[in-house]
């Protein structure tokens, strides 16, 4: 069969990453004998639907296949929902072909009916594509009904019918990114050449979607030997600057991790690493150490928070003494470090806001040590279906039982002050270049000119690392709330009251700015 894969994920900006289980499933539809063709519409702007109506005109796809990345950006302060615009890229295939569209990403794993029943399209896939997906093309090229096939879902007599997928086993191949889409635009923005070394989280935090719909709570680790294949296969087909494991958490299992990086260190050549994600625990000199020598010079670290209280909140597998060990061995290093806090989960307060903003200012300014350190504060939790979070959620009135969960959708713990939380927040950024906001991200729209820059400078990737250089900048200058909304605080209310939230947040909104009025 002729399968079209179209990549909808538009974000191009410094975080842009290149579509890896997009890739994946291209790699095991071709091993499984079809004609496959991608179409990346990460970078192509306003001609985005110029260039897939060529591509389906040209390829004439028997199926096409959209992989759905996110639902939006998780940002409470700078919210930009991404469903839209796919929708009418649904539209625009249906009006170009009548071939079976498919969708699958991890975004369409989170919340299955309600994704196909949006975009309308025939089938859906969840977790794991590349077995499910060519088991799909199968029964459709031998004219079967596809009902029944382990991680494919679809509506029959307007009824959702999906089959549980099967995440006992690992699909083997690799999945050759540069082979199925053009790196260049990404190395332009910083981006990195992404690797998996595993599926699965065992971690139990109460908000968090891995353990869940995308990749199952039982971990399925690559061969060591077979990951860093992969990196070096990668290495002379295509020369990436850095690579990066997209691993939930790298560093967990600690094993199996320190595994890969002692292979990686007995390989004759040298590469660049990052990962999009550690936990605290284990985060001690000997591992820094290997993972320095392995070659990584950056990575992020998700403590959450920098309050006991919250941390066991979240349910973490750590508590604040491991942070607290974590960023002392850090400092000790000349990494780049980002560091993730999430404001507002069950129990937060303004006095476990301050735990977090105290920790930021002791721990993490540069004041001569070689780290380069970012703490990224998110005021508000974003809530999934299927998780603790939505639970509680719902019991505390955040979520009503009408909740359209495919609309971002917000946890606020009712002991925060919502005035008090963001005067705290902006105070402390205001005095540490280290702290990044919420509504900082709107900084991302000079990406493509930074990244202009930093390549002509031929600076270090990931480009995330001169967060903290901006921030110093726009503190001299006095422009370091370039990007603030006049009302951040009104902002937050009304997000809560769209979703149907009449809690203590909104009333009390409304009586101070009634009482402001007067």
């Amino acid at each position: 069969m002729r399968v079209l894969l179209v990549n909808s994920n538009v974000k191009d900006d410094l975080l842009a990453a290149p579509p890896l289980g997009l890739c994946y499933v291209a790699t095991a539809t071709e091993a499984a004998g079809h004609n496959v063709s991608v179409v990346d519409l990460c970078f192509a702007g306003l001609g985005g639907k110029r260039k897939l109506s060529r591509a389906i005109r040209s390829f004439q796809p028997d199926v096409v296949g959209i992989s759905v990345r996110n639902i939006d950006n998780v940002n409470m302060l700078r919210p930009v929902w991404y469903l839209p615009p796919i929708v009418k890229l649904t539209e625009l295939i249906r009006k170009i072909t009548r071939a079976p569209v498919v969708v699958g990403g991890s975004a369409a794993s989170l919340m299955p009916e309600e994704m196909l029943r949006l975009l309308g399209a025939d089938y859906i896939i969840v977790s794991d594509g590349e077995e499910s997906f060519v088991r799909l093309l199968r029964a459709l090229e031998r004219g079967e009904r596809p009902e029944g096939l382990p991680g494919v879902g679809m509506l029959i007599d307007d009824k959702f019918r999906l089959t549980e997928p099967d995440l006992n086993k690992l699909w083997t191949g690799f999945p050759d990114l540069g082979r199925w889409v053009d790196l260049r635009p990404y190395r332009k923005i910083g981006s990195s050449y992404n690797v998996q070394s595993k599926r699965g989280c065992r971690l139990r935090c109460i908000y968090c979607t891995y353990n869940q719909s995308l990749e199952g709570s039982r971990l399925r680790l690559r061969p060591v030997v077979d990951v860093v294949d992969e990196v070096e296969e990668a290495l002379v087909r295509h020369q990436p600057r850095i690579f990066e494991f997209v691993d939930s958490t790298f560093n967990d299992p600690v094993d199996h991790s320190v595994a890969i990086l002692e292979e990686i260190i007995r390989r004759p050549w040298n590469a660049e690493f990052t990962t999009m994600g550690v936990v605290p625990r284990n985060l001690d000199d000997e591992y820094l150490d290997l993972m320095w020598r392995a070659g990584f010079r950056s990575f992020m670290i998700t403590p959450d928070s920098g309050s006991d209280t919250m941390i066991r909140n979240y349910r973490k597998n750590f508590t604040l003494d491991d942070v607290l060990r974590a960023a002392e061995a850090i400092n000790r290093r000349p990494f780049a470090a980002w560091w993730y806090f999430m404001i507002g989960g069950p129990g937060e307060t303004n006095d476990t806001l301050q735990e977090s903003l105290d920790f930021v200012l002791e721990q993490l300014p540069r004041r001569g040590r070689p780290v380069t350190n970012i703490a990224h504060f998110f005021l508000g939790v974003r809530v999934y279906p299927r998780t603790r979070l939505w639970e509680i959620a719902r019991q505390e009135g955040f979520v009503s039982a009408q909740a359209d969960p495919l609309q971002p959708t917000w946890y606020l713990s009712e002991g925060l002050d919502i005035d008090q939380a963001i005067h705290q927040m902006s105070q402390a950024a205001l005095k540490c270049p280290e702290i990044y906001l919420g509504f900082d991200e709107g900084l991302l729209m000079f990406s493509k000119p930074a990244g202009f820059i930093f390549n002509l400078l031929k600076l270090r990737g990931p480009y995330w690392r001169y967060f903290r250089a901006a921030n110093t900048f726009g503190l001299k200058t006095g422009i370091r709330w370039i990007v603030r909304p006049a009302d951040v605080a009104g902002m937050v209310r009304d997000a809560l009251e769209r979703q149907g939230y009449e809690g203590v947040h909104v009333s009390g909104g409304c009586a101070r700015r009634e009482a402001t009025s007067v």
